[in-house]
């Protein structure tokens, strides 16, 4: 019949069914970044995305009733829904998009996400999505690895288990480790814009963990956040942006337990840091910056020329000593800024303890500390610009 051929018709059949059979339409949810589990490093994770303007929904199985303090601060953070009492049950691949299944109190929701972050303890939807994943200890601090030029969070503390459950003895790991966790251990394999967390780390519930998993959660965050902001994939990651934005809300990339946060010069050593220009020192803290240490040329000069392929040049031509000096680090900042060398002289001399705050004289004669340099180097070089791939390795 052509009655049943109208438009309105067809839309008021529509209306009926739906009224009539709720139970087989499930709710179709769109947002940037999906975060299923509210552990310790799925919160962190979702607050992040939130927080990098990325539209974030953290689906719970738990009510959270039991943490009202939690459960206020994720209210108040915009760009933030959460859902509780939500049971994951399917996961999904459709184009660029994940299709995730869950059930809040009873009734069925799809949420449609660019990004899904994994923070369940197990592993589950990494699992359910046929991917796969790499715990921590197989992946950090690797000898002669740059991977640590791609970390998104750092930390020590850990103790790995064995393979039957049991804790590993300290004969077996070192009790402290320091370590950072590269970008790449958070992508899992096989698939693309999903993002484990909280399964990386030992699946134990000790209050010793928590931190580490939270710094963790943050990274995650950071990068789904990235892939939602510039509608794209884990395969296409920049990692520098991906870091800055997690130093522009206070997150650490590398482990200097001696510079806190709340020192003037943090985010420029955490940054010379990540280029591998200074590295860290075993210290009374595990992992120290030493500001107040010399640099040492053969530490900087694999790097400098790694990184500058002029700097070779700069070396061959003013050959400094055992310790690197004020004076030769104008002298390369000159190079390469092309500044004329009594120009920049007078201007860092001008600077020295009115906007660098520098304690020790201006003296272009000593060593340079470790500090001075990392943040002269910083200002004036800006290392931390140079692209590297997911791997560490510098990109031309």
């Amino acid at each position: 019949m052509k009655l049943f051929d109208s438009p309105m018709i067809k839309k008021l059949i529509l209306i009926l069914l739906v009224f009539y059979f709720p139970s087989t339409y499930a709710q179709i949810i769109k947002t940037d970044v999906l975060v299923i589990g509210g552990s310790a490093s799925g919160v962190a994770a979702a607050m992040q995305s939130a927080r990098s303007k990325a539209k974030t929904v953290l689906a719970e199985e738990d009510s959270l009733s039991g943490t009202p303090i939690l459960k206020k601060m994720m209210d108040s953070v915009k760009n933030l829904t959460v859902y509780t009492n939500s049971t994951f049950s399917g996961i999904k691949k459709e184009n660029e998009f994940w299709e995730v299944k869950i059930s809040e109190n009873g009734k069925d929701k799809i949420i449609r996400a660019r990004v899904v972050i994994d923070a369940t303890p197990q592993g589950n939807v990494t699992s359910f999505a046929k991917a796969t994943f790499s715990r921590l200890d197989s992946l950090l601090n690797k000898p002669g690895s740059g991977s640590y030029r791609t970390s998104i969070a750092m930390g020590g503390g850990l103790q790995w288990e064995r393979n039957n459950g049991t804790s590993a003895s300290d004969d077996d790991y070192p009790p402290f480790p320091i370590y950072t966790i590269p970008m790449k251990a958070v992508i899992a394999n096989g698939t693309d814009n999903l993002l484990v967390a909280e399964a990386l780390f030992p699946s134990s519930k000790h209050l010793r963990y928590l931190a580490n998993k939270t710094t963790l959660g943050q990274g995650v965050g950071a990068v789904a956040a990235y892939c939602a902001f510039f509608k794209t994939s884990t395969k296409n990651l920049k990692v520098r942006i991906i870091q800055g934005e997690i130093l522009d809300f206070k997150g650490a990339l590398l482990p200097f337990f001696d510079i806190p946060e709340t020192d003037h010069d943090w985010r420029a050593i955490q940054q010379v840091g990540a280029t591998g220009l200074i590295k860290g020192e075993s210290g009374d803290s595990g992992c120290d910056f030493m500001p107040d240490a010399p640099v040492m040329t053969e530490r900087i000069k694999p790097v400098l020329t790694e990184i500058y392929s002029r700097a070779f040049l700069w070396f061959n031509k003013e050959k400094p000593g055992e310790k690197f000096t004020v004076a030769n680090t104008l002298s390369l900042i000159s190079d390469y800024t092309l500044t004329d060398p009594l120009v920049l002289n007078a201007r860092i001399k001008s600077d020295w303890k009115t906007r660098y705050k520098f304690t020790l004289d201006f003296d272009i004669n000593r060593s340079i500390t470790r500090r001075e340099f990392a943040v002269l180097i910083n200002r004036y070089l800006n290392p931390f610009a140079r692209t590297v791939d997911l791997n560490g390795n510098l990109v031309n």
